[in-house]
This record gives structure tokens, C-alpha cells and sequence, in this order.
């Protein structure tokens, strides 16, 4: 911190807010300045943290149905799947080998853990029966 503060006193390190707030400091100034930054606790920098398997699935569950059993014929039944397809079908949509917008938003920022979680968690749901009528158009 010490070397960064002499930079910016020196205008060697640029920057349009420290640069005028250190030009005044003395070099005793700016060692206190910087033996009181080094001595703070640093803060937490707000990373939340992992979604549990059963948290992701409230996400999943949102589109897919409850536990996984889709009632939209657009929309996949998740539930009693096996596991190894669940986990290459979600890595598929994560690298884009598989598309869909919605899939790929939601895909990209799961690591292989939590697909790996997502998997057993929805092969692991009762799969419901579900039949499609379709409506003939008048």
C-alpha cells in the first residue's frame, strides 16, 4: 500500500481520485496512512454462498413443475430421469452443445458439483404420468 500511495504522490500511478487526495501527504503521512489500512479487518466480499441441490431445484422447479413434473408439453419432465442423462444433458446446455436461451442462462454459472447435485436430486423424484390432449383449431 505503501509503494502504491508514493506512486500516486509521485504521479507515476495515475488515478483521478487518489492522486490529489496524497499529493500533500508528507512521507511519515502517507506510512501512518498505510499502517492504518494494513492493521483493518478486511470485509467480506459479499459472495454468497452455494446454492444447496434442493435450492438450485426451486429454481429448476419454476419452468420444470414441481419436483420436477413438467405440465407444459414445451417444458421437460425432469423427475425419475436417470442420473448420468440429467448431468450430460445440463453440462450439454452449460457449453452450449445443447441449446436454449433459458437453458443457457440458467446452466452457465453451475459447477459440476452442483449439476452432479441437480441430478441425483430430480432422478431421485416420483415421475408423475402426464397426457397431452391436443385441441384441434377451429
Amino acid at each position: 500500500m505503501l509503494r502504491a500511495l508514493r506512486a500516486y504522490k509521485a504521479a507515476t500511478r495515475d488515478d483521478e481520485t487518489m492522486t490529489p487526495k496524497v499529493k500533500n501527504f508528507s512521507d511519515d503521512g502517507l506510512k501512518a496512512f498505510a499502517v492504518y489500512y494494513a492493521g483493518l479487518d478486511p470485509k467480506p466480499l459479499g459472495i454468497l454462498k452455494p446454492l444447496s441441490p434442493d435450492e438450485w431445484a426451486e429454481k429448476c422447479d419454476r419452468c420444470h413443475g414441481v419436483n420436477g413434473n413438467s405440465v407444459r408439453p414445451e417444458v421437460p419432465a425432469l423427475a425419475a430421469q436417470r442420473v448420468d442423462y440429467l448431468d450430460e444433458a445440463i453440462k450439454a446446455y452449460r457449453s452450449g452443445v445443447r441449446t436454449s436461451p433459458e437453458m443457457a442462462a440458467m446452466s452457465s454459472i453451475l459447477t459440476d458439483d452442483d449439476i452432479a447435485g441437480l441430478a441425483a436430486h430430480y432422478a431421485r423424484q416420483k415421475g408423475r404420468p402426464v397426457v397431452f390432449i391436443p385441441v384441434p383449431e377451429k
